[in-house]
């Protein structure tokens, strides 16, 4: 027979630190992907007179495991999802699209590594 000592505490450690990624530190982790993602949209959003596109897009609040990052639909840049998406007299500059699509391992990496550094892993 084996007999395995201290299991109940390991046990209640794990279930503890899937408690702690669930909270503090998956809003960190969010951050940190939201905020590479944010500044690499600014990179490649396209540039006209007075550049209101690339510094009016933000980073919302992270709610439910969720945070959303784009353009400020009420500021000075209302005009992004026209950029992005075209109209039928202009055509499509996507750039939001395209850096999730080239930066998603890198964000992934960022997270993950907040979360290993505040669980102490």
């Amino acid at each position: 027979m084996l007999n395995l000592t201290g299991m109940d505490q390991l046990l209640r450690q794990i279930e503890q630190m899937g408690n702690k990624v669930e909270g503090e530190v998956e809003k960190k982790a969010l951050k940190e992907g939201a905020e590479h993602l944010r500044n690499k949209m600014e990179e490649n959003a396209p540039r006209g007179k007075t550049g209101n596109l690339a510094s009016e897009i933000v980073v919302g609040d992270i709610e439910n495991g969720s945070v959303e990052i784009g353009g400020d639909q009420q500021g000075k840049a209302f005009y992004g999802h026209f950029q992005e998406f075209g109209t039928s007299r202009q055509k499509a500059q996507p750039f939001m699209a395209p850096t999730l699509e080239n930066e998603s391992q890198t964000t992934q990496d960022k997270m993950a590594t907040v979360i290993k550094r505040e669980l102490g892993l």
